[in-house]
C-alpha cells in the first residue's frame, strides 16, 4: 500500500489558485472525484484523483496570450 497524500478544500485551493469556497464550490460538482475520507467536518481527497481532474478540467493557454 502507497502512503499517498491526502487533500483538504484548503489544499485544493492552493493547487488551483483560488479560493477556499470555491474549491468547495468545485469539489461539490458531480464530476469532481469523491472523499475517500471524512474527519469531523473534513473532507479529504486523494492528491491524484484531484490533480487527474485539474489536468482534465483545466483550460489549455492558447499561443499568443
Amino acid at each position: 500500500m502507497t502512503d499517498e497524500s491526502l487533500w483538504t478544500t484548503g489544499d485544493i485551493a492552493k493547487q488551483l489558485g483560488v479560493t477556499t469556497e470555491r474549491a468547495r464550490q468545485l469539489s461539490h460538482r458531480p464530476d469532481f472525484p469523491a472523499p475517500v475520507q471524512t474527519v469531523r467536518h473534513f473532507r479529504l481527497w486523494r492528491a491524484s484523483d484531484v490533480q487527474a481532474w485539474i489536468s482534465r478540467h483545466r483550460p489549455v493557454a492558447e499561443d499568443g496570450a
